[in-house]
């Protein structure tokens, strides 16, 4: 079990360094500044959700959103990020010049990625269009939370993973 989890640790942070080899393409760098910054404090599903919410046919899936998006906090930012105590990589990398300020959370797992797969499965139940397209925003959102040196791989996956979990039970309960 150590052996894996020192393998999980290494490719983490190879992957991390990897993404920063990107920085001098600046029109990316503000793409991803951009993006991650759409998903702080759930701020672009909170307005998705509201938009949704004012329009008859699809209010329930607004209210999907809503609890899947407080469950996907609860879950991810206060029960588990409290438990595992994992320090980002800015964190324990602290020469590495990031893009945006430093976070002050902890890092496992990526809040930003649980809560827009969430937000995107119960779209995807409810319209499968939209769904597609919140998937898109969701992939963006976690590769812009590597990108950003603010998470490590694993940090990201699990959150794609949580996410998921969340918006499916959401909506079949």
């Amino acid at each position: 079990m150590r052996t894996l989890i020192n393998k999980i640790k290494t490719i983490d942070v190879r992957f991390a360094f990897y993404m920063t080899q990107f920085y001098d393409y600046h029109v990316l760098n503000e793409i991803m500044k951009f993006i991650s910054s759409c998903g702080d404090f759930g701020m672009s599903w909170l307005i998705i959700i509201l938009i949704s919410n004012m329009i008859d046919s699809t209010r329930a899936m607004s209210i999907h959103m809503l609890i899947a998006l407080i469950a996907a906090t609860i879950i991810g930012q206060v029960t588990i990020k409290s438990i595992v105590k994992r320090k980002r990589p800015c964190h324990t990398y602290q020469d590495v010049d990031i893009l945006i300020p430093i976070p002050s959370d902890l890092s496992f797992p990526s809040g930003h990625t649980s809560s827009s797969f969430a937000c995107s499965t119960v779209m995807l139940f409810f319209n499968p269009w939209l769904g597609i397209i919140g998937y898109i925003y969701a992939f963006l959102t976690a590769i812009s939370r590597l990108y950003l040196f603010v998470h490590y791989l694993s940090d990201v996956l699990f959150g794609i993973f949580l996410g998921i979990i969340i918006g499916i039970v959401v909506c079949l309960f």
